[in-house]
């Protein structure tokens, strides 16, 4: 299909009940009896609908979020409505990145080590920006790596390396909180982003991503399949892979606080065996060959892939830098 009757399609059937999560009545296959899969949030996990391309144009990407929709009548619709040009797989439970893995301390700070609010676990810091209209240089990552998902105030102490990597407020506070945008449960997210502006005096090798080389900027050009990407973060470290899904809409990531839909989002699996992210990853700064800015990590989960390793979920990057109004530090 042409990539517009892509769009369109996926627009279309993203309006429709059967994909809303909130209000749907879903058919288990094993029982054969209409049952409600209820979460706390009100939210299900559902259907993810994106765009893949195949051969010479674009095919539907669909993600199963649930074992439910495998063989459902709303995946049959579906593949009816897109005449058999989809791209269907199941991906699972898709969870937050950040779990307790140690990693050490590092002075100056370096894109790619541990982070974190000083009530969280651990994430990722993705790299070094400056606010648009003039300001201190300070860390980007995600909400929930240094906005502890909403539940923050501006100047909260962040630590380096993050609370489960034995980082204490007492000597390894680096920044403090400084802008967050808001995680949503009552309508879909784009992004899941946060700042943090770097405590005077605080050092910091703001360009090179260790193993790669030094950040270019941020990719302009068209982000789709097949685009091979690269992120350096504070659990698996150094790992390159390809862009599998990208505009993917109804993605539903499990938070401390809930279930959470993400609209707009890039999908990844890792190079050969090996699984792009793990826990901990969290505001890993992606990025693809000429080492320009493709995207955020925030979310992953341990099934799907060509490789069975999982996939990874990361915002668009100009989405993130446009919402907090700041600029990579080059």
């Amino acid at each position: 299909m042409e990539l517009d009757s892509v769009r369109e399609l996926k627009g279309m059937l993203s309006k429709q009940t059967m994909l809303l999560g909130d209000s749907a009545q879903f058919r288990s296959v094993s029982s054969g009896a209409a049952r409600s899969f209820s979460l706390s949030t009100g939210l299900k996990r559902t259907l993810a609908l994106g765009i893949t391309p195949k051969k010479a144009g674009f095919v539907l990407a669909v993600r199963i979020q649930h074992r439910t929709f495998d063989q459902s009548r709303e995946l049959e619709t579906i593949m009816k409505k897109a005449k058999g040009e989809v791209d269907v797989r199941y991906i699972g439970a898709v969870r937050k990145r950040a779990v307790p893995w140690y990693r050490q301390r590092q002075r100056p700070l370096r894109i790619g080590c541990s982070v974190g609010h000083y009530k969280i676990t651990a994430g990722t810091l993705g790299a070094f920006v400056r606010p648009r209209d003039g300001g201190e240089i300070a860390i980007l990552s995600n909400n929930h790596v240094l906005a502890n998902e909403n539940d923050a105030k501006k100047g909260d102490p962040v630590l380096q390396p993050g609370r489960y990597d034995k980082g204490r407020k007492k000597r390894d506070v680096v920044a403090r909180l400084e802008a967050f945008i808001p995680l949503n449960h009552a309508k879909a997210n784009v992004v899941d982003c946060a700042t943090a502006t770097l405590n005077n005096g605080m050092e910091a090798n703001l360009k090179n991503i260790r193993g790669l080389g030094t950040l270019k900027g941020v990719r302009n050009a068209f982000v789709d399949e097949g685009t091979r990407v690269a992120k350096l973060g504070r659990t698996t470290g150094l790992t390159r892979g390809r862009v599998t899904a990208f505009e993917l809409d109804n993605v539903v990531i499990e938070y401390d606080s809930g279930l959470l839909k993400f609209d707009n989002q890039l999908e990844i699996e890792g190079e050969g065996a090996t699984a792009f992210s793990a826990g901990g990853d969290s505001g890993s700064l992606i990025v693809d060959e000429e080492l320009l800015a493709v995207g955020l990590l925030f979310a992953g989960g341990d099934q799907g892939g060509t490789n069975g390793q999982g996939l990874t979920y990361a915002n668009p990057i100009h989405a993130v830098l446009d919402a907090l109004k700041v600029d990579f530090c080059l």
